[in-house]
């Protein structure tokens, strides 16, 4: 494998973020972009690689590509792969193509049928999952990906993704946020604290989601915390709802990361912890590229064996 740094790029539905990263997978250069998919036609989208070509021009040829940039509405369509998956096997069925002089390689994503019996999907995760895997951290591992909109909750044997499933619990509180009755609640930033906990403890008695989501509007009116404590407690119920069905997968015994967006993973950091179960935060950015180095060091062995 070349000892030349790489370009890898994770391009979700509503951003990019490129990287230039060393053959071990340190960060030397990185470049967000806040851009909707659907708003880029394909020109567009060739146009921002190749700017990424001439930013770091002494990287490899091949870029490696993840997220939505795979599925139909991207780039090139690459079939989901299903789980349990390797990062041998991700890096196997990457779709290796020419886009014009641009040599590019696009991760599948991976597919499977839940432990709630669901079948389900990701775009963009396998990567992550692939850097805890090849750190050596995967063996009976939970990983709880939350890096905006949906979170996926992610079960690594010692080798594999053996599955995985979504829970829409951050796109939810926004929607409330933005659009329902709770919206004037719901503009102060949440924190870990006794609303938030209030939140996290009642969600964990199981009682209907409805029910209390409305009771944080009640709880203002008779005063029993405040409008600014308001958010902590609901996003402390939506959370506890989500991380309540996890317990079972996530053994006292069972090593469990977070990782994610700033604002979020902390918060179902504290949850988790909170509701019986010792969790580690660990940043997403890195994680992520430890993950690209990782599959691109199996594709390269793939190579040799041909």
């Amino acid at each position: 494998m070349s000892g030349r740094p790489f370009i890898a790029v994770e391009w979700g539905t509503a951003r990019i973020r490129a990287r230039l990263l060393a053959a071990d997978g340190d960060i030397l250069d990185t470049l967000v972009e806040d851009v909707r998919l659907v708003d880029l036609d394909r020109p567009a989208r060739v146009a921002r690689l190749r700017r990424m070509r001439a930013r770091w021009p002494d990287a490899c040829a091949t870029t490696w590509l993840a997220g939505m940039i795979g599925s139909p509405m991207g780039l090139e369509a690459v079939e989901q792969l299903p789980c349990p998956a390797t990062p041998a096997m991700i890096a196997l069925h990457a779709r290796r193509t020419q886009i014009d002089t641009l040599s590019v390689a696009i991760l599948p994503g991976l597919s499977c049928i839940s432990r709630f019996g669901d079948p389900d999907v990701l775009r963009g995760e396998e990567v992550a999952a692939a850097g805890l895997v090849g750190e050596g951290r995967g063996d009976d591992t939970l990983l709880l990906s939350v890096p905006g909109m949906h979170g996926k909750w992610i079960e690594l044997g010692r080798t594999a993704v053996e599955r995985f499933h979504t829970s829409m619990t951050v796109e939810l509180y926004r929607v409330l946020a933005e659009r329902s009755i709770l919206a004037p609640l719901m503009a102060a930033p949440a924190r870990d604290g006794d609303a938030f906990r209030t939140g996290l403890s009642r969600a964990a008695d199981g009682g209907g989601l409805g029910r209390l989501l409305f009771s944080a509007r009640t709880a203002v009116q008779a005063k029993r915390f405040s409008e600014q404590d308001a958010a902590s407690y609901l996003w402390g119920v939506l959370i506890g709802s989500d991380v309540r069905e996890n317990l079972p997968a996530a053994r006292f015994d069972r090593a469990c990361f977070v990782t994610g967006a700033e604002d979020v993973a902390p918060l179902f950091l504290a949850a988790i912890n909170h509701l019986g179960m010792k969790a580690e935060c660990i940043d997403d950015n890195r994680l992520s590229a430890a993950g690209f180095a990782t599959i691109r060091r199996v594709a390269a062995e793939q190579e040799q064996l041909r």
